[in-house]
């Protein structure tokens, strides 16, 4: 049985890193799927240019007209502007770069499967925050600029939340261009209010470039990011290593010794094809495309007839049917885990997440939680 299916990642620009780990994650999939005797899958990749929605339009428009209608994406399936051919096209699609966001929930076949940042981690984010420094109340934010209708549904969710933790947003809600490096400005506005805690909803080498301008600046306030990756680290240009890079997300830890059956084979060929240990984008990119495996085989458990099994409509389907799939995160070292999506919101609620830090390094998890909050843990 054969499978072809679409990616759509940013393969140039300034997030190009992504579509680097996410293409080798898929890639490894792949291989081992076909090892085991599953189906023979292949992946036509598209550019959107890290984050360009008329890139994303062109790649669906592409990928239409060659009858593929399965695929997975990244960065909220292009900034938002592939959503409606997605839908319209019952093109099935697992996002495992960005989730769903906030402002991508509830679309037809759009599913995300990682926990949406910086919203989901807030909860836990904000009692690790208080229990470590009870003397500090205000918060507030950086992020991505990505529209007037996505930008406020996004920020109605983060002042929400800051509200029900008894926090107190000191009004700083500071809104930067995707791939930006000259934060001059907003460091600007951030040291005529600054907050205690400031959450950086900005992703790539942006928090990099970030962070080391507002070291050179002084910014006082505990900068609390969204993700952690080599490239942030590089772009940083030393300052994640010298004075430490915390961050909160469903982070992938490659040298856990408690990693699950199915995580422990993924870190041991990633590494062995690649050189070195693999990140939080491939490793949600390698379960994807087996949880393409795992939905076709339960569809055509159902019945489904091997030519109608690589089809947006049957994995549509199978995924309402049981939206709860394999996954690298959780479990135990004998129990695969497990990621459970909603049905309404398409987002994911079962996910483990934690605030870490990184220095000279070495990553050290502060604290342990999943969305919600749920079964929060501080460590040490």
């Amino acid at each position: 049985m054969k499978c072809n299916f679409g990616s759509v990642l940013a393969l140039t620009g300034p997030g190009s890193f992504y579509g680097k780990t996410m293409s080798r994650g898929i890639d490894l999939a792949i291989a081992l799927i076909k090892e085991a005797g599953g189906p023979e899958f292949s992946v036509e990749y598209w550019d959107h240019k890290s984050g360009d929605p008329a890139a994303g339009v062109t790649a669906m428009t592409e990928m239409v007209a060659k009858g593929i209608s399965v695929k997975l994406a990244s960065y909220v399936d292009d900034l938002g502007a592939m959503l409606g051919d997605t839908a319209k096209n019952h093109v099935f699609t697992l996002d495992g770069g960005g989730g769903t966001s906030i402002f991508g929930q509830g679309q037809p076949f759009f599913w995300g499967t990682r926990a949406i940042t910086p919203n989901d981690t807030l909860p836990g984010v904000f009692e690790w925050f208080k229990q470590t420094y009870p003397d500090k109340k205000t918060v507030g934010l950086i992020g991505w600029d990505l529209g007037g209708t996505i930008n406020d549904i996004i920020k109605k969710d983060v002042l929400a939340k800051i509200e029900k933790a008894g926090l107190t947003f000191n009004g700083l809600y500071e809104l930067t261009a995707v791939g930006a490096s000259d934060y001059s400005q907003s460091i600007t506005k951030i040291k005529a209010n600054e907050p205690e805690l400031l959450i950086a909803g900005i992703y790539g080498q942006d928090p990099g470039s970030f962070a080391n301008q507002a070291a050179t600046a002084g910014i006082k306030a505990l900068i609390m990011g969204s993700e952690f990756t080599p490239d942030g680290v590089n772009a940083s240009k030393g300052t994640y290593d010298q004075n430490g890079w915390t961050f909160a997300y469903d982070y992938f830890d490659a040298g856990s010794a408690d990693l699950n059956p199915l995580a422990k084979l993924f870190v041991e060929k990633f590494t062995a094809a690649n050189g070195e240990a693999p990140d939080f984008y491939a490793a949600n990119f390698f379960e994807n495309t087996v949880r393409l495996w795992e939905l076709m085989a339960e569809a055509k458990k159902s019945g489904i007839a091997d030519d109608k099994l690589c089809n947006g409509d049957t994995l549509e389907a199978a995924m309402e049917a049981d939206p709860t799939l394999v996954s690298l995160y959780g479990g135990t070292p004998t129990e695969v885990g497990t990621s459970t999506h909603d049905l309404t919101t398409h987002s994911v609620v079962k996910r483990p997440m934690g605030a870490f830090t990184y220095k000279d390094g070495k990553v050290t998890p502060l604290a342990y939680f999943g969305i919600d909050g749920v079964d929060f843990k501080m460590v040490g």
